[in-house]
């Protein structure tokens, strides 16, 4: 009799072990659908490039060839179609912590989709990021009279707007949003060379360069992405001198400008040597557009400068010769 009870019991702690292991695995299983579901917790995630083809190759930019480890952007998540605000994402602040084109918030600024998902939502971005910046109140711009790396960082103004190709974008379909940056200002590049009437090609070295009579203020529109009319604010802009020159040039000069439309000679640049000789170019009429890089190859003569342009899509465009006398 106890030996049958022996069995009986054995029988019964071995059906408890695999009852055990069952419970064990569905629980498992369990966790791990609700891990699944938890994947989407409804954050926004965003890539960000530069031009037409930015998403999947990042385009230039005025400060550099790609974003920089640590540039900022703004972001506003609004109602699909409209321009009100989705909750409270409003100016939220993402970085791109490498520079890779992928931002992640800045604490205290993450963005979540409704929780309904028959709401769909549209995003618009700008960079740089400013703290305050409102989707009904125009941004103030004010292009830097002393450019450099740094100034024009924070001068080159960009715009994207991503609506998921008119459908909007909805929690359940837990899509990265691609953000198409362009560019809302103009640039003007300068690539210089020194005829040998006017001196050794290093005279510029020690020299200056002083672009005379371009606009510097306007104001800008989140919503649209559009410049406002062009105020008279004409002030003198010392350009950047970029580091790397193409062969063939002597010294290369850049700066981040409103785009605006300039009659013929509104527009002068000065030339002046580390000796102390300034030659002049009166710049011809010409319409600035945004988005676009006006490109001159400037040859300093003594009798008279003269520039060959050419434009690309930042944008770009060619120009006829000048000349700097």
């Amino acid at each position: 009799m106890y030996n049958i009870l022996k069995i009986i019991n054995q029988m019964k702690s071995k059906k408890t072990i695999v009852m055990l292991s069952t419970l064990a695995a569905v629980c498992l299983a369990s966790c791990d659908k609700n891990e699944e579901v938890n994947v989407n917790d409804g954050a926004v995630r965003f890539t960000a490039g530069i031009g037409r083809e930015a998403v999947a190759t990042p385009q230039t930019r005025a400060a550099s060839t790609e974003w920089a480890a640590m540039d900022k952007i703004g972001i506003f998540m609004v109602d699909h179609g409209a321009t009100s605000i989705a909750g409270t994402a409003e100016n939220k602040q993402y970085v791109t912590g490498k520079g890779d084109g992928a931002f992640t918030p800045a604490i205290g600024h993450e963005i979540y989709y409704p929780m309904d998902d028959n709401y769909a939502v549209d995003f618009i971005a700008y960079y740089p990021y400013r703290d305050g910046a409102k989707l009904d109140t125009h941004l103030g711009l004010a292009i830097a009279t002393t450019q450099t790396d740094a100034t024009q960082a924070a001068t080159d103004l960009m715009w994207a707007k991503a609506d998921n190709s008119g459908s909007g974008y909805r929690k359940s379909e837990n899509t990265t949003v691609a953000l198409t940056f362009g560019h809302c200002l103009a640039k003007l590049t300068m690539n210089c060379k020194v005829d040998a009437s006017v001196g050794a090609p290093g005279v510029l070295d020690g020299g200056t360069v002083t672009i005379h009579g371009m606009n510097t203020h306007n104001t800008f529109d989140l919503v649209t992405g559009t410049l406002g009319a062009v105020p008279e604010t004409p002030a003198d802009i010392a350009p950047r001198k970029a580091a790397t020159v193409p062969a063939g040039f002597h010294a290369t000069y850049d700066a981040i400008i409103l785009p605006g439309a300039y009659a013929d000679g509104q527009l002068a640049v000065d030339f002046t040597t580390d000796g102390g000789e300034t030659f002049t170019w009166n710049v011809e009429a010409i319409t600035l557009e945004p988005g676009h890089e006006y490109i001159y190859e400037v040859t300093i003569t003594r009798t008279e400068v003269v520039a060959n342009c050419w434009i690309r899509p930042w944008n770009t465009e060619n120009k006829d010769p000048v000349t700097a006398e």
